[in-house]
């Protein structure tokens, strides 16, 4: 029989995040192919209330490490943890969304357990002739779509946002089990002094955003994000930017979408002022609705876009956000 499938589940102000359903629905794929069971593991302080609503998610496990080092995520206490519960799960897999914290811990983790490690996959499925995983994911700026056998075990992948549909939450069944691991301060190799937010925008995190709005170069300057964070803030979205503002200093690098920023998959795209570069667009073609807005009607965004409009965004971005406002009531 094939290990079990083990997802590690994010959680935040006691809620688990929608990416981790997201992953955990590629867990349940994965141990229905292979004929195995599914785990979900969540870490952290306080973290039982998140751990109880898994139980409604479909696993058949659902372990939780409640511990009050772990309070903070560090990244080096976060591995230790992670690795212990292997140790004692022993999983043939382990799945997790494609979150910052995962693109840290990923790594760590695969060459702690020196196994291999796939990130920003968008499928797996399970190979009767080897016995093992295949990972697809996008590889030459999303043009072509490779798979991956990893060798080792447990075998390690981060699953990009929107890769599947999270599942819808049923009755309750199981319970939730405490998994001890030891851990002590000085496994942290480096202490947290403070912590200072460098998003200023609000609104929900990028890569689990249901609408995002983006802009450009053609913005003009940090002034021009401010607008688009109206219309953003009108549409519950989050605020996105292609790599040029970034490096210029008009918006947070937390906000680049692309190859170099967040991969995301929002219900709706507005690409504002963004020229369609492929570094930009491999990272945000997974939109469901991609709205163009450029004054250069032969923008390479616009081959991309189900809807373009052409012109000033300094006039349809405030129009678009008075709408959003008036539906929104």
């Amino acid at each position: 029989m094939v290990s079990p499938i083990l997802v590690l589940a994010e959680s935040s102000g006691g809620k688990v995040l929608a990416l981790s359903l997201e992953a955990l629905a590629m867990g349940r794929k994965a141990a229905r192919e292979s004929g195995t069971s599914l785990a979900v593991l969540v870490c952290g302080k306080g973290v039982l209330t998140a751990a109880n609503e898994l139980l409604c998610y479909g696993a058949d496990k659902v372990l939780a490490v409640d511990n009050d080092l772990l309070a903070d995520l560090h990244p080096d206490l976060l591995c230790a943890a992670v690795s212990q519960a292997c140790d004692i799960i022993k999983p043939g897999a382990l799945f997790m969304a494609e979150t910052l914290a995962a693109l840290d811990l990923a790594p760590r983790l695969a060459a702690r357990l020196k196994t291999g490690c796939a990130s920003d996959c968008v499928d797996v499925s399970f190979s009767r002739d080897t016995g093992g995983f295949i990972f697809t994911k996008p590889v030459y700026s999303g043009n072509v779509m490779a798979q991956f056998a990893l060798a080792g075990e447990p075998v390690v992948a981060t699953f990009r946002a929107r890769a599947a549909e999270a599942p819808e939450p049923g009755a309750m069944s199981g319970r939730v089990e405490n998994l001890d691991v030891s851990l002590v301060p000085s496994l942290a190799r480096y202490e947290v002094v403070e912590k200072v937010s460098i998003d200023a925008t609000g609104g929900p995190r990028l890569e689990s955003a249901d609408k995002i709005v983006s802009g450009g170069r053609g913005m003009g300057g940090p002034e021009g994000f401010a607008v688009l964070a109206e219309l953003a803030k009108a549409l519950g979205g989050a605020v996105g930017a292609s790599r040029p503002p970034c490096d210029l200093g008009w918006i947070s690098p937390v906000h680049q979408v692309g190859i170099t920023g967040a991969i995301v998959a929002p219900s709706l795209y507005i690409a504002t002022g963004i020229s369609g570069s492929t570094q930009h667009v491999a990272g945000m073609a997974g939109a469901r609705v991609i709205v163009a807005i450029n004054n250069n009607q032969d923008a390479n965004i616009f081959k991309i876009a189900d809807f373009g409009i052409v012109g000033d965004w300094e006039k349809i971005v405030p129009a678009l956000t008075r709408a959003a406002a008036e539906i929104a009531g």
